[in-house]
């Protein structure tokens, strides 16, 4: 019986069906189907004027912001805060993932590159992040130098190689965790 009469309530649209209406074609007995329903959420009673009235949440949501000018401010309030939140974290996100997978990239090719005594060219290291990450060469030695800069004490870099990071006018194309 549940589910005629939540088929009732969705008929019913934004408009709602009186529960008076209900109990004439379902009789008495719908009572404990409409608390089952409303204990699952699938439908809302409330008063529409002096009668109750059954609707299906979504339904009941465009009746209230459609009659009640309180919730329609509250909704868009609602809305635009939403979005603003969903702005902010679409450009802090993005940028905290990369670097975070960018670095554990950087060291997981630099433990599985390197050579005996710690050393892996950094040419080798940009190929396989690169195309992990597809990013692009200029973005990787951004990334990279950034990386190295600020945790000096974790890698050291050395001269030579034909490409790598420029320090003090030297380019450094090996690198090595400490």
């Amino acid at each position: 019986m549940n589910s005629q009469i939540l088929d009732k309530v969705v008929e019913s649209g934004v408009c709602g069906i009186k529960k008076a209406e209900l109990k004439k074609i379902f009789g008495n007995e719908c009572e404990p189907s409409l608390a089952e329903l409303t204990n699952d959420e699938k439908v809302i009673i409330d008063n529409k004027g002096i009668a109750h009235y059954v609707w299906t949440k979504e339904n009941y949501l465009s009746h209230i912001s459609q009659n009640d000018p309180k919730f329609k401010i509250l909704s868009n309030l609602v809305k635009n805060l939403e979005n603003s939140v969903n702005q902010m974290r679409s450009q802090t996100l993005p940028n905290a993932n990369s670097d975070s997978s960018f670095q554990a990239l950087f060291d997981d090719s630099i433990s599985k590159l390197s050579s005996s005594i710690g050393w892996v060219q950094i040419s080798i290291i940009r190929e396989q992040v690169c195309e992990s990450l597809g990013i692009s060469q200029e973005k990787f030695y951004a990334l990279a130098s950034s990386l190295i800069e600020s945790n000096q004490a974790k890698y050291e870099i050395s001269t030579g190689g034909q490409e790598g990071i420029t320090v003090r006018g030297m380019l450094h194309g090996y690198v090595r965790k400490l």
